[in-house]
């Protein structure tokens, strides 16, 4: 894993001014491309996504190249040519060997922009507000499949030439199959959508034969299901060719009224569901072209994903790939017959992209001896009667922005953290106000999950939560916490003894209002931070407020500072930029980073001198800047990775090749 470079990393680039026009068409892109963190039971892309921008006069930092392909998408607008600045940070960007530049105009005058004046762009202003979402993903994820996945590219061809080839599978029983087949294809052969997508529409119940063998070969797949399409033998032997040369496939379920059987080979793949009386919609044609062009992006960089973790000797050479689940079609590939005519497995191993599917599906490749695996699943330990301390928390939007990531890269890195964890039978002790959110409720109902699976009553999750939080508890949060009280005890903790006095009613809200009231919150807080630490064998951190928390000094310094205390493993991904990342660079650089150091905490928050000077008042030598940054420059972490494997988790920004890491080394220490 030393020697892995991701294959592709998405980027889009926008000036200041543009941020209400651009963040909202960035945040639908993300969650398809990558995650939509509002579902994370679905099997998503995972693709690395970022972006540049500033919240402040000057240039985001540059973009550094950290995948074998780099695609960078940018908004150019009247704003952004006319600043010089940004003019040269853009002319500095498209001359990065390691970069591929894509110009999106906002307004007609990105035309003027001399940086551009040979490169077609993206015509962003020129898209219906109606159907902009789906106009745009569609424009983007073309340009992904131009330049990074599509083998046949040609650098000086257009249209056609290098338009992703569509193949519609339906049959002539169907009505509304024939419409829509011929619907898409109208619309695709009389709009610019020609230059993205060549539709074959092969009349239904034509006779299979090499010609259409040859067409499914270099296409994705369209899978229009009517009310007879399953039972239909044409229509089985295109999506079992279609299977057998491993190509991206999509269902659009047009039911009409029942379906006797859905045919097994057709299942495994992404689905939309379609109602029309007529004619489809335009929102309807996009949407279906959308999707197509979304599951071939995702299939062809799962396959790079897996090539690259193959080539670098995490995945074994003689194991099998696979760009979607295993399934009972894979079959045929996998096992053989010998010599002797006995069926034997051409390969003992299969591998699939994150997330893992749950062992029930795969039940039958188990019992053949067949393992199936995601890379995470490689450094396998049980990780029963193990607590480990889980401190991710969101960056400050200012912080988020400096790196181009934003609060749902943190949701994805704790969603695919736990889900490994909980997996495994680990305990997760958490510190703080948990809340109906993505991350929440997603690891409750995994651990619903596991409690399922293994047939056991006992609780994975302690939440612990310092006073006086839970006394803004509403009552929708109190039916929320009952909801959830077999799965997570939601431990409420009473004010430590020491701040009694500054506390008129223990059963009323305190605000964090003034000095003294910072102080109760702090001690409190510390004192949280205290109990979790004495209950927990291993820390995880990632992330982390620099500025604006409630604490004594931010929470994630302070967890890993009592962690350390105890001697036990410690996990850094710096990568997500925050405290973490701060704590990162101060051991790498052998010197205290700035942002930690009490000047710079006293400068940056508001109140925080005040609030400091009352806790060392009362609690003299407890708060000791000088004996933090000893601490953190010397920290030992423990946690089983070499000094290189180390460096290689503090830096990087890949959510899969950080938590490899964090396995392995809890594989080396657990296992022994």
């Amino acid at each position: 894993m030393t020697n892995f470079k991701s294959p592709l990393s998405i980027y889009f680039v926008w000036y200041p001014s543009n941020v209400d026009k651009v963040k909202p068409i960035f945040d639908h892109c993300f969650s398809l491309l990558s995650r939509d963190v509002d579902k994370p039971f679905s099997r998503s892309m995972n693709l690395p996504v970022y972006y540049r921008t500033s919240t402040h006069k000057g240039i985001p930092k540059d973009i550094e190249g950290l995948s074998k392909k780099n695609i960078v998408f940018i908004f150019i607008s009247r704003d952004l040519i006319i600043d010089n600045s940004w003019k040269e940070y853009i002319e500095r960007m498209k001359n990065t060997e390691d970069l591929i530049c894509i110009p999106i105009a906002l307004d007609r005058f990105a035309f003027q922009s001399p940086v551009f004046k040979h490169e077609n762009f993206i015509r962003f202003f020129e898209f219906e507000q109606t159907h902009l979402n789906d106009l745009f993903f569609i424009s983007v994820t073309h340009e992904i499949y131009r330049f990074a996945l599509n083998e046949k590219f040609q650098t000086m061809s257009n249209g056609k030439d290098n338009a992703l080839k569509i193949f519609l599978s339906h049959t002539k029983n169907g009505e509304n199959g024939v419409v829509l087949a011929q619907a898409l294809k109208r619309f695709i052969d009389n709009s610019s959508m020609r230059n993205f997508f060549d539709a074959t529409d092969i009349a239904p119940s034509y006779r299979f034969d090499n010609e259409i063998i040859e067409h499914i070969k270099g296409s994705t797949v369209i899978a229009i299901h009517t009310d007879s399409y399953s039972s239909r033998y044409w229509c089985q032997r295109e999506i079992i060719s279609a299977k057998e040369n491993n190509r991206p496939i999509i269902a659009v379920d047009s039911l009409e009224e029942f379906e006797d059987r859905r045919f097994p080979f057709a299942m495994n793949m992404p689905s939309i569901h379609l109602n029309f009386d007529v004619e489809p919609t335009k929102k309807d044609l996009l949407r279906i072209l959308s999707a197509a062009l979304l599951e071939t992006v995702r299939y062809f960089y799962a396959k790079l994903l897996l090539e690259e973790y193959q080539s670098t000797g995490i995945i074994p050479e003689d194991a099998k790939i696979l760009s979607r689940p295993p399934e009972a079609s894979d079959l045929e590939k996998i096992l053989s017959i010998n010599e002797e005519k006995a069926i034997v497995s051409q390969f003992k191993q299969l591998f699939y992209t994150e997330p893992p599917v749950y062992s029930e599906e795969i039940n039958l490749l188990s019992k053949l001896g067949i393992k199936c695996n995601t890379p995470l699943k490689l450094n396998y330990c049980d990780l029963l009667n193990h607590n480990f301390g889980i401190s991710i928390s969101d960056l400050s939007v200012e912080e988020a922005t400096e790196i181009g990531q934003t609060s749902n890269h943190l949701i994805q890195v704790s969603q695919d953290l736990t889900r490994h964890l909980i997996s495994r039978g680990a305990k997760i002790i958490y510190g703080g106000d948990l809340r109906e959110d993505g991350f929440t409720e997603f690891i409750f109902n995994e651990s619903l999950a596991y409690q399922t699976r293994t047939m056991t009553d006992e609780i994975q999750l302690s939440n612990y939560i310092a006073w006086p939080i839970y006394k803004a508890d509403t009552e929708s949060v109190k039916d929320w916490k009952a909801n959830y009280i077999s799965i997570a005890k939601m431990i409420e903790l009473p004010p430590a003894d020491d701040v009694l006095e500054f506390i008129p009613s223990k059963e009323s809200f305190l605000p964090p209002s003034n000095t003294q009231n910072l102080y109760v919150w702090s001690r409190n807080l510390t004192e949280m931070r205290k109990i979790i630490s004495a209950k927990c064998s291993v820390r995880i951190c990632a992330g982390g407020k620099l500025t604006g928390y409630k604490g004594i000094m931010p929470g994630v310094l302070e967890e890993i500072l009592f962690t350390s205390q105890r001697n036990l493993p410690i996990y850094l991904l710096g990568g997500f930029g925050g405290v973490t990342a701060s704590i990162c660079k101060s051991i790498q650089n052998k010197v205290m980073s700035i942002e930690l150091t009490k000047g710079w905490q006293i400068e940056n928050n508001g109140g925080y001198k005040e609030v400091l000077e009352l806790y060392s008042e009362r609690n003299p030598n407890i708060i000791n800047y000088e004996e933090i940054a000893s601490s953190i420059i010397n920290l030992d972490l423990k946690n089983g990775l070499s000094e290189e494997e180390n460096l290689k988790l503090f830096n990087t920004p890949f959510i899969d090749e950080a938590l490899y890491f964090v396995f392995k080394g809890l594989k080396n220490i657990l296992s022994k």
